[in-house]
């Protein structure tokens, strides 16, 4: 156990460095982090929200929210599972939320929206200014027009620089399965903490197979296992080396 807690240290510090990660590469760090059952599921068959991580493995969570300075999701994540994406089970402050919503369908009601902290950042396509941003404008939020990709998607590239010129560090990606699939696919991701739960789903898988291509072979390295009550937690950098 002494040598798991030495390896989750080094990994948290790669945390901590964040701001010098930034500034040497032009993005920030980039934390994925998910819960899925032992068949990969992380959503029930008809994308509903299923519990899936123990408490123990929540608390981390929470913890990890506490050291990023950002955590995104996208729109399927805000309409299937409502979440606030707050601390509560951890000492910390809460990180800026950001949602990708190319359409802006994020309800003006969403918890994400009513928070009183911070504003939250709305990721919309710079020509993509629908209904919604009506009921929105009068909400605690913040529309942040973004390039998109060939498959109408947020251009996730030109969120990074975004995100660089906005001087956020560091950013948990936490859902759902095409938001972590598509930063996998453009090899924007720099840590895995992603917990297991003895339980057989049946369900959405968390890797879309068919938009991977070829980020399909990615191997995970300084692979550190960690056991938080009935729950694995997986801790690994990705290597990118391989073809």
């Amino acid at each position: 156990m002494h040598n798991t807690s030495n390896r989750i240290e080094a990994f948290e510090a790669d945390l901590a460095g964040a701001r010098k990660f930034r500034k040497a590469n032009g993005r920030p760090f980039i934390l994925v982090s998910y819960a899925q059952s032992l068949d990969g599921s992380i959503a029930t068959a008809g994308r509903q929200q299923m519990q899936l991580s123990g408490p123990e493995s929540m608390r981390l969570t929470h913890r990890l929210r506490t050291r990023c300075q950002s955590i995104l999701v996208g729109i399927g994540t805000v309409l299937a599972d409502n979440p606030s994406l707050t601390v509560r089970l951890a000492q910390g402050p809460n990180p800026q939320p950001i949602i990708l919503d190319t359409r802006l369908r994020t309800p003006a009601d969403a918890n994400i929206v009513q928070r009183s902290d911070l504003s939250t950042w709305i990721i919309n396509g710079d020509h993509n200014r629908f209904g919604g941003i009506d009921a929105l404008a009068q909400s605690n939020v913040t529309i942040i027009g973004c390039r998109l990709d060939d498959d109408g998607l947020i251009d996730l590239q030109a969120l990074m620089d975004i995100l660089d010129r906005r001087q956020i560090d560091s950013v948990m990606v936490e859902g759902g399965a095409r938001v972590i699939t598509s930063f996998i696919k453009l090899k924007l991701a720099d840590l895995f903490v992603v917990t297991v739960a003895p339980k057989l789903a049946g369900g959405l898988p968390v890797i879309d197979s068919r938009g991977l291509q070829n980020a399909s072979n990615l191997r995970l390295a300084d692979v550190c296992y960690q056991r938080l009550g009935q729950d694995l937690v997986v801790w690994a950098h990705p290597d990118w080396s391989q073809p």
